[in-house]
């Protein structure tokens, strides 16, 4: 079972996979193995994951281990669930910071996760949407006891809502 643990770049994707006994792969990892990692944009300091070869490239049979693929692209590819983290905007606004992170680039990528662009582009898999403000040990035995019970329900939880969560109903 391949699982992407996805989310906006500092919600703690990383940190989960590293904090689980499981198997794990990274989406950055796959792309240079395969030969489908640009060079490193000047402007934003990311190398570019060209997906569709990437998807083109993997070569995955069915498993029966639980595999997690760590990475923000990690939902666009052939996988059988999605862990999602968000993290309230003004945690990840502080954590992308601290990565040095450009003005411009924290300004993205937190108004990626206020308004869920990750989320949204993962309707079509079963997804399983967690905060990161919860213990890792707690989000990983959420996500074996969702895999244990097949990825059911499909979407086995409310989907977080930072706006509502920041303004409330006013």
């Amino acid at each position: 079972m391949r699982i992407a643990v996805t989310g906006t770049p500092g919600t703690g994707k990383t940190t989960l996979c590293e904090s689980s006994n499981l198997d794990v792969q990274s989406v950055i990892g796959l792309a240079e193995r395969h030969g489908c990692l640009g060079p490193v944009d000047s402007d934003d300091g990311a190398a570019p994951v060209d997906v569709e070869r990437l998807i083109e490239a993997l070569d995955w049979t069915p498993n029966a281990e639980m595999i997690l693929i760590d990475g923000h692209l990690s939902h666009l590819l052939p996988v059988d669930a999605i862990l999602l983290i968000r993290c309230h905007p003004s945690i990840l606004q502080t954590r992308l910071e601290e990565r040095g992170y450009s003005a411009a680039k924290v300004v993205a990528n937190v108004e990626s996760e206020l308004i869920g662009i990750i989320a949204a582009e993962c309707e079509n898999l079963p997804c399983l949407e967690l905060d990161s403000a919860y213990s890792t040990d707690s989000m990983i035995a959420a996500l074996e006891r969702w895999a244990a019970d097949g990825f059911k329900p499909h979407q086995p939880n409310a989907a977080i809502d930072w706006i509502e969560v920041i303004h409330g109903d006013d």
